[in-house]
């Protein structure tokens, strides 16, 4: 077992589910809780709240992926790791084996203490977090051999944080935009369907939608400076119960719990409800992809 899977491995120690509690700004977003209209906040603490979520229903990027990671960018152990919206750490941890010093930052305070809780219990000294905006990363960060966005590039200024990538990483270094597929996906199956019924029930936009990216993360980074792009995905499947549908749901910025306050209770009955009418079993499959975009720069 290589030292990057042993770190990987030790992320499903049980301990971690005790574990307690995007700078990007988008238009005024408003949604309908219920019979009640309310104003969602779109900057920092979009996902405040969420990291307990985050950590104990979000899946693990699959060890297929972060194998694809080390023997594309080449990673033996030597140079540094950043890695931009860390959230959690859930790509930190698995790819810090990899390197001499691995850097997670984020802008969410709730997200980078279960970071550090984490390594305070996996005793992993070679991990580093500080809040910090991928817009504002520069020279007195040093250099990289990688640097990494896991499920966060769309919440960033994609071409300026594309630029100071470029200049952060070292000749031949990489940046590596990975990603999970939604747990809805397509909504093509049943019990996704049934969920996502409740959602818009629950959540439906009103007034104005949040700002999308009129370009895909391909696209974005083959217009940018970086050479040698290579994508890729890997597709699997993982079992879902009532209870851990609800926990993921929990860690997105759409349904975060706060924003249901009282109401989070039949709102829970109500996604347990819709799940059980399509397989009173509660267990359901999920299609898990995870994708890979890679970029170079040159030697």
């Amino acid at each position: 077992m290589s030292q990057g899977e042993r770190f990987q491995s030790k992320l499903l120690c049980p301990k971690l589910k005790s574990l307690p509690t995007v700078f990007r700004t988008f238009r005024t977003t408003y949604k309908k809780l219920g019979d009640k209209m309310e104003q969602i906040p779109q900057g920092r603490e979009v996902f405040d709240g969420t990291a307990y979520y985050y950590l104990k229903y979000r899946g693990q990027y699959s060890k297929r992926l972060i194998e694809i990671l080390a023997k594309t960018c080449r990673l033996n152990g030597k140079g540094r790791l950043l890695d931009l919206g860390c959230g959690t750490g859930k790509l930190t941890f698995p790819l810090a084996g990899y390197f001499e010093e691995a850097v997670g930052i984020d802008i969410s305070s709730d997200m980078l203490q279960s970071a550090k809780s984490q390594s305070e219990l996996l005793e992993v000294k070679k991990l580093k977090w500080e809040q910090r905006s991928s817009e504002n990363i520069g020279p007195d960060m040093g250099d990289f051999r990688l640097i990494t966005a896991g499920d966060a590039f769309h919440w960033m200024d994609r071409e300026k944080v594309l630029q100071l990538c470029y200049k952060r990483l070292v000749p031949g270094g990489a940046i590596a935009l990975v990603g999970q597929e939604h747990i809805f996906g397509e909504r093509a199956l049943p019990w996704q369907k049934a969920v996502q019924e409740v959602i818009d029930k629950w959540f439906d936009r009103a007034a104005f939608d949040e700002e999308m990216q009129d370009v895909r993360h391909e696209a974005a980074i083959s217009q940018s400076a970086f050479q040698r792009i290579r994508t890729g995905e890997i597709r699997s499947t993982r079992k879902r119960d009532v209870q851990s549908i609800i926990g993921y749901l929990y860690s997105t910025s759409t349904c975060n719990k706060w924003r249901l306050g009282e109401r989070a209770p039949r709102f829970e009955r109500d996604i347990h409800d819709a799940l059980k009418s399509v397989d009173p079993s509660g267990v359901f499959e999920e299609p898990v992809t995870d994708y890979y975009i890679i970029g170079f720069k040159e030697e």
